[in-house]
């Protein structure tokens, strides 16, 4: 394609020059120089414009640090990154920023530690400061807690989503990847998203 392209443009200067005029014989040689041209650029405007509906958005981050007794209002800061094709999560604030308008599917896991009392934790996704998912750990005896949860929402371009604590009761440790479960290679909390469809 590439190469008709240069014998085209080379035809056309060939063409053009003279004696300030084109034979008409030429004309229509011209016409599909032109007509080629025009289309070149409407393939590539179309090309420009499925490449941004096909683009490729994920992340997945983890919390590497324990988390002990948060208060509300505490953003859960996953600083740990696997992936983040696209580079839409901000690993040092927690926050998602939709590159694109479309439909996303978002999940959180998490896990908190034993207590010898009575504790609880309430998590809630965000979106643009308002509330869309909410996860409940709430436990009276001496063992873990887990959650695990996901939802598809629609964003739109610059929409943000971030995790947050909206509740707690008690003592409450929110595992990180270190020293949890005596392995070091496990994620006990995370967060994570896709795009699924751009509008």
């Amino acid at each position: 394609m590439l190469i008709l392209l240069l014998l085209l443009i080379a035809c056309e200067g060939q063409l053009s020059s003279g004696d300030g005029g084109v034979p008409s014989e030429h004309q229509s040689w011209m016409d599909e120089i032109n007509r080629l041209h025009e289309e070149m650029a409407d393939l590539n405007e179309e090309l420009a414009s499925m490449k941004s509906e096909h683009q490729s958005v994920g992340f997945f981050s983890y919390l590497t640090d324990n988390i002990v007794d948060p208060p509300v209002g505490t953003r859960v800061t996953f600083r740990g990154v696997y992936v983040n094709t696209g580079s839409a999560y901000d690993a040092t604030t927690g926050v998602f920023t939709a590159p694109v308008s479309g439909t996303y599917g978002l999940g959180f896991t998490a896990s908190v530690k034993p207590e010898t009392s009575p504790h609880g934790i309430h998590f809630v996704l965000m979106k643009n400061g308002s509330h869309e998912m909410h996860e409940f750990l709430d436990g009276h005896t001496e063992i873990w807690l887990h959650c695990i949860s996901d939802t598809v929402v629609h964003l739109n371009e610059g929409d943000t989503v971030w995790m947050e604590i909206i509740s707690v009761e008690g003592s409450n440790t929110v595992a990180g990847r270190d020293g949890n479960l005596d392995r070091e290679d496990y994620h006990n909390t995370t967060f994570m998203g896709f795009l699924i469809h751009a509008d």
